[in-house]
């Protein structure tokens, strides 16, 4: 059976609950795509990161500076993208280290074989039209493979994901298409409604993007943070956005997670390395 024949994928994702087995959440994210984890976060940790990341939201200015305008559209004219993470809230690295997102990496892309692709709030303000669908993997062409993933990402809620705020679209079942260039039918289009506190967990490969904000006063805040494999260059330049005095403070897992650590390859040599020895010399300077 072709992509052209082939039924159209079902209206709405799977929600699990936090507690369930960890293969029943793979299996849900392996048939459709994508899953919802319900209640990811705790309360209080889900409490401690809005008030931590609320004030650099309400200073930030919407839309792109960059000037192509195919990047402005894609970014949004009326949404907020912010990033440097780490050094902003105590609560993402401590969410960082959390063992069911660990969990996830480890089952995709092999456990110590990957780093934090980018970790950035994304903001949806009022008007805001759809964003261009796409697949996450496309940050990598050369890369791709048709069965393995490179990239793996959760969009954690921070506030109620509704159809009028921006819901994230997704379109279950186009992980396993083949024709690339196969449009997307409007039926084929799910809407990612969650509570704050719950996961979309997806594969690099599934088509989606943010969703049109028809409200007149509400944002839809996610934290967008993907996990790609150890040997491809990573969204977001983290050494960058994480000065080195915050870098030394953090957990080691985060450290490793955004590179200051460096890659070891199983069969191969060694990546990111500081005058031929491992990243995490810098922190010990």
């Amino acid at each position: 059976m072709t992509d052209a024949d082939s039924k159209p994928g079902p209206l709405e994702l799977t929600h699990l609950d936090r507690r369930a087995d960890p293969d029943a959440i793979w299996k849900a994210l392996d048939e459709d795509g994508g899953m919802i984890v319900d209640d990811f976060i705790s309360q209080p940790l889900l409490d401690q990161m809005q008030c931590e990341l609320l004030p650099y939201i309400v200073d930030h200015s919407p839309g792109s500076t960059h000037p192509s305008p195919l990047w402005i559209d894609f970014h949004g004219k009326s949404t907020k993208r912010i990033t440097g993470l780490c050094e902003k809230s105590a609560g993402w690295s401590a969410l960082l280290c959390d063992p069911l997102y660990q969990a996830m990496g480890d089952h995709y892309l092999g456990a110590d074989n990957y780093y934090l692709n980018t970790a950035q709030l994304i903001c949806i303000g009022p008007d805001e039209t759809s964003q261009l669908l796409h697949r996450d993997e496309l940050n990598w062409p050369s890369a791709i493979k048709p069965s393995d993933e490179i990239t793996i990402t959760a969009i954690f809620a921070l506030t109620d994901f509704t159809e009028e705020n921006g819901a994230t679209i997704v379109v279950p079942g186009s992980h396993r298409w083949t024709d690339p260039m196969r449009e997307v039918r409007p039926e084929e289009m799910s809407r990612v409604t969650m509570k704050a506190g719950a996961a979309l967990l997806y594969s690099g490969k599934i088509i989606h993007g943010g969703g049109p904000n028809s409200t007149a006063d509400q944002w839809r805040i996610a934290l967008h943070a993907g996990f790609v494999l150890g040997w491809l260059r990573a969204e977001e330049n983290h050494q960058l956005t994480t000065p080195l005095e915050v870098a030394r403070r953090l957990p080691e897992r985060v450290q490793q997670l955004i590179g200051f650590r460096s890659y070891e390859q199983a069969l191969g040599g060694r990546l990111g390395l500081v005058d031929y020895d491992d990243a995490a010399r810098l922190l010990e300077l």
